[in-house]
């Protein structure tokens, strides 16, 4: 049998045990009641995510190109275009130099129907003069040869089926010595012959060589 004080005692611990657990309890609640509110977050002040999403998709960049008179401009392309067809494209012609001194005496006129042939022969061929491959230019090694103004030494060549000099002839001179330098280069040159209708023929040329102070020296 307990007596009346130890029992008074063990009732104040329970009551203390009580309050302390109940006070674990609430605080425990209100806790957690704290940590749930619910918090409004600012705006990023970066947008990254809407960068990235421009930066992943994809877009066209236009381009601009300067016009070119090579290349074919079309606004409204065809969208099945068969890849095995060239593209036509405005190239303009390339003009051919013809030599043999400027333009023929009867030049071919043609009407657009295609008929007029080309060269310097008559109308029922077609004549294109001999030019040279190969022109070396004659070395002068003393300066005193050259005249004091420009003068021209004018050589008359027989040029052979096969391009070769086979004659030369002087029409024009300066002086022995440069005259005969010109005579004594011109054996060594090569034309293309000249052809008519396409085959090659013995023909006739005419070389000029100018000279004056600026001509180049041969070192030997």
């Amino acid at each position: 049998m307990h007596s009346p004080s130890e029992r008074t005692k063990r009732s104040l611990s329970s009551i203390l045990y009580s309050l302390l657990l109940h006070s674990s309890l609430l605080a425990l609640a209100l806790f957690l009641a704290n940590s749930s509110r619910p918090r409004i977050v600012p705006p990023a002040t970066h947008p990254t995510l809407a960068l990235l999403e421009d930066a992943g998709t994809s877009h066209a960049i236009p381009v601009p190109l300067p016009p070119s008179t090579f290349a074919a401009h079309n606004r409204t392309p065809t969208r099945e275009l068969d890849t095995t067809r060239k593209t036509l494209l405005p190239v303009p012609p390339t003009p051919q130099k013809m030599s043999g001194g400027g333009t023929p005496p009867k030049p071919h006129a043609g009407d657009g129907s295609s008929t007029a042939l080309s060269g310097n022969g008559s109308d029922s061929e077609d004549a294109r003069p001999a030019f040279p491959i190969f022109s070396p230019r004659p070395p002068v090694t003393d300066r005193a040869l050259l005249p004091a103004i420009e003068a021209k030494v004018v050589v008359d060549v027989d040029v052979d089926a096969l391009g070769q000099v086979t004659h030369e002839t002087l029409v024009h001179g300066v002086n022995a010595q440069l005259n005969q330098l010109c005579l004594d280069a011109v054996r060594n040159w090569r034309f293309h012959p000249a052809t008519v209708d396409g085959k090659p023929v013995p023909s006739q040329a005419e070389l000029i060589f100018p000279f004056n102070k600026d001509y180049p020296i041969a070192t030997s």
